[in-house]
């Protein structure tokens, strides 16, 4: 007999505990043994956990949904980086709306360009936890922090950015508004002329509706829009989608040259190039688009 704890969490007959990320489109439920609850409260905005988990190491929860773990974050925060980062030739001020763990920020600043990069996270508290528990303070005076709502902040954002990075969560709760129509039209409003955007576009697989619906929707304004894949363990299938639209530049043109992976862990010029390289069951969805 299972008892449920807090959202998300549930505590077996012989006191394990479990962490089920719900996937109510395949009716499944993906599940990670937890070792210990290091931190809970409930935001003004989310439910906010870390927890120590068995096969991932430190994860950032929010509303029962794992976001991010200290095992293979890195992946996520390069793969939603270096690919506009290496793209634009000189990116100067970039953007993030969400990642208020700043990893993809830190990411960010290894491009000598960079003048500055402004984080834009919702939730104060989400920065300050992840601080605590998951990552240290940003190491580069070029990041910003700013605690706002993005679809608002990007209203008052016009021709301004060379790079913009959505790390939204999944469309509910607090980053609903990141999905609606009239968002895409802010973020290319927000951009310099030759500006870049990317968005996670959630699972290929069990969520092919997200990145069907992204890729029609940044259609509408960008001349040049790809999708590209990455496998993230720890994320539900293992395969996660971005979208990258771009007013000038290809990112199937880029010079990789440009690519700063010499300290990566997981990208390199070989994964950039093969990153756009989808299974034909996406491209069918996307050329019917």
């Amino acid at each position: 007999m299972k008892r449920k704890s807090l959202t998300g969490f549930q505590i077996e007959s012989n006191e394990d505990v479990w962490l089920w990320d719900d996937l109510p489109e395949l009716e499944m439920e993906v599940g990670y043994k937890v070792k210990a609850l290091l931190h809970y409260e409930q935001s003004p905005f989310q439910e906010i956990s870390i927890v120590e988990t068995k096969g991932f190491g430190r994860m950032l929860v929010l509303d029962g949904t794992p976001q991010v773990s200290s095992k293979d974050g890195f992946i996520y925060n390069e793969m939603i980086t270096h690919i506009a980062m290496t793209t634009h030739p000189e990116p100067k001020y970039v953007a993030m709306i969400g990642g208020g763990d700043c990893g993809p920020a830190r990411e960010a600043v290894k491009y000598g360009s960079v003048q500055q990069v402004e984080v834009v996270e919702i939730d104060e508290r989400v920065t300050e936890v992840c601080k605590a528990w998951m990552t240290k303070e940003p190491d580069s005076d070029k990041i910003r922090m700013t605690h706002k709502d993005g679809a608002t902040w990007i209203q008052g954002q016009k021709k301004k950015w060379d790079v913009l990075l959505v790390d939204r969560s999944d469309p509910y709760g607090p980053a609903v508004s990141l999905y609606k129509p009239q968002f895409y039209q802010n973020v290319y409003e927000s951009l310099a002329k030759d500006g870049i955007a990317v968005f996670q576009s959630g699972s290929p697989y069990y969520n092919l509706g997200s990145l069907s619906k992204t890729i029609n929707n940044l259609g509408k304004y960008f001349p040049i829009v790809h999708a590209y894949l990455c496998s993230i363990p720890s994320f539900p299938g293992g395969i996660w989608s971005f979208v990258v639209a771009s007013k000038t530049w290809d990112p199937l043109a880029a010079d990789l040259n440009r690519l700063q992976w010499q300290n990566a862990k997981y990208i390199n010029p070989e994964i950039f190039k093969t990153s756009f390289v989808l299974p034909q069951y996406i491209k069918q969805i996307i050329e019917r688009l």
